[in-house]
């Protein structure tokens, strides 16, 4: 009889990254979160969420300020260290914009995105 073995990593996976500048390239690295740190940032998110005071649904964000540096400030490194939260306010945004999905991949935000996008059967 053939067992379904689930292997799976201890490591957080990691992404290395180029950024171009006219100072030169400098090399940065994506880093998944851990369990911990994906759990913090989901709490700060979810604080940003407004919610419908009738039906008790989320209707909107509150503020969209920062909200992609969250992510990023916790998952992008240079030197083995985290980059300042300055240093990824003043890259451009579509920079930003990529750096931001491919974070929320690593960590496997994308599928809670995914999951919320998806209809209620029950409404």
């Amino acid at each position: 009889m053939t067992e379904n073995i689930l292997r799976l990593s201890a490591v957080c996976k990691e992404m290395p990254v180029v950024l171009q500048s006219p100072d030169g390239d400098r090399d940065l690295v994506l880093k998944e979160l851990s369990g911990t740190d994906r759990d913090k940032y989901m709490t700060k998110l979810v604080s940003r969420i407004r919610i419908d005071s009738k039906s008790g649904k989320a209707v909107g964000m509150k503020t969209f300020e920062g909200f992609q540096t969250e992510l990023l400030k916790i998952s992008l490194f240079e030197n083995g260290e985290l980059v300042s939260k300055e240093f990824i306010e003043e890259l451009p945004a579509s920079t930003q914009q990529v750096l931001f999905e491919k974070a929320q991949k690593l960590s496997g935000l994308d599928a809670v995105v995914e999951d919320e996008d998806k209809e209620d059967p029950n409404e």
